[in-house]
């Protein structure tokens, strides 16, 4: 099946929000306010990143070939890259800390099972309100975790919690969005019917937007108190993530690229790792909230020409070529 540009492209403007979000975080004024217009939408947007990633990897793991030594290559050059980002960025993480790379790794690894499930659309709706109800259940025992406790690992036991339950993205509650897009694949629903769901959970969010005025608490954080928290992903949050997804799913699938922007899907991998690069060694400037939107904006799109340029020049030299080499060696020496 020859590869769809549409979902590259998808997957292209997940990795554009992931380097917004990241550049944002790094280079924010210690005075910058979080509940100002600019702050919202930067949040907003930024917070779909890792849903809108971890979708369209299960859309696209529907259609790979699972095997078990495809699996067991994938976990391992995953977990390699994701040790990478953390030594690029060794003031966010710990050298083996649980990340988005360690989550692809463990979701490709049980793929049989979860896509399995997503073929039946009430198994897949069972699944999914099991995975609300327990995520909910357990999210008590780990809300008031900062982001050290989420990072830090101090054996094997505290890396596995932290996979599982209790890091930046472990797979409860994370592999809903996988199960999400492995349905999409499956079922492929109407532009109407995403547009109708995305609606329905547009109006959820915007109840939590009027408990939240209500209440008086923030909106969205990516931790604390908040209606919606992204550190731990709270009920709250899955609901206004699917929507965000269930929307930009809407416009931009059978939508043809014609800027580029499926060049940066085709580079996802090697763009997550090296751009934690600069932000680390350029994590100390001090900007005011003018200058480092500017930045911010600047880094961010920056990675759009330079992912142009290098499909159209050195195409073979990413990570995903290594990673593509690797499971199809065998193959071309059976040939």
């Amino acid at each position: 099946m020859s590869r769809r540009k549409d979902i590259d492209q998808l997957r292209g403007v997940a990795i554009l929000l992931m380097v917004m979000v990241h550049s944002a975080a790094t280079w924010a004024p210690s005075d910058a306010s979080t509940t100002n217009l600019l702050a919202l939408i930067i949040a907003g947007l930024g917070g779909l990143a890792a849903p809108l990633f971890v979708t369209v990897g299960g859309w696209v793991t529907v259609q790979s070939k699972w095997t078990l030594r495809k699996a067991l290559i994938r976990f391992t050059f995953l977990y390699v890259a994701q040790i990478l980002v953390n030594l690029s960025a060794p003031q966010r993480f710990d050298t083996f800390s649980p990340g988005v790379l360690t989550l692809f790794a463990l979701l490709y690894l049980t793929a049989p099972l979860w896509v399995r499930i997503s073929k039946n659309i009430q198994a897949t709706m069972f699944l999914g309100v099991g995975i609300f109800t327990l995520n909910h259940l357990l999210l008590s025992g780990h809300e008031s975790l900062d982001w050290d406790d989420r990072t830090f690992v101090g054996g094997i036991f505290e890396h596995v919690k932290h996979l599982f339950l209790t890091g930046t993205y472990p797979l409860l509650p994370w592999i809903l969005f996988s199960l999400f897009g492995a349905s999409l694949n499956t079922f492929n629903p109407s532009r109407r019917t995403l547009l109708v769901l995305g609606s329905g959970g547009f109006s959820i969010s915007a109840y939590f937007l009027y408990r939240s005025i209500q209440e008086k608490i923030p909106y969205a954080q990516p931790s604390g108190e908040a209606m919606l928290t992204f550190f731990p992903a709270n009920t709250a949050f899955l609901i206004a993530a699917l929507t965000g997804v269930l929307l930009i799913w809407a416009m931009l699938e059978n939508m043809d690229s014609k800027v580029g922007i499926h060049h940066l899907g085709r580079l996802s991998l090697t763009l997550y790792v090296i751009h934690f690069i600069p932000l680390s060694v350029f994590s100390d400037m001090d900007l005011n909230l003018y200058s480092a939107s500017i930045i911010t904006l600047a880094y961010t799109l920056l990675w759009w020409p330079l992912s142009v340029m290098h499909q159209a020049r050195v195409p073979k030299y990413s990570l995903e070529n290594a990673l593509r080499s690797m499971t199809e060696q065998r193959k071309e020496k059976g040939a």
